[in-house]
């Protein structure tokens, strides 16, 4: 079982436990065994930017830019 306190301790350490994909790691200064647990959640609307990663937030700017292009196009003709 994890010691809720030992963790908190290791996580302001900056250990830096997080594993890559679903498995457990272990974390070589303190010895504490931690997992990074994900939900996923849905939304019906757009979510704010700050909340987009990285890749989403680009490929928005990308099409608000061609959409403000085609709104320009079509106002001159």
């Amino acid at each position: 079982m994890i010691n809720k306190k030992e963790q908190a301790i290791c996580k302001r350490r900056g250990h830096g436990v997080r594993a890559i994909g679903d498995g457990w790691a272990q974390c070589k200064w303190c010895g504490v065994w931690t997992r990074e647990v994900r939900t996923i959640e849905e939304r019906e609307d757009a979510p704010p930017a700050d909340e987009l990663n990285p890749m989403a937030r680009i490929e928005r700017r990308q099409t608000e830019r061609e959409q403000k292009l085609k709104k320009k196009a079509s106002a001159k003709s």
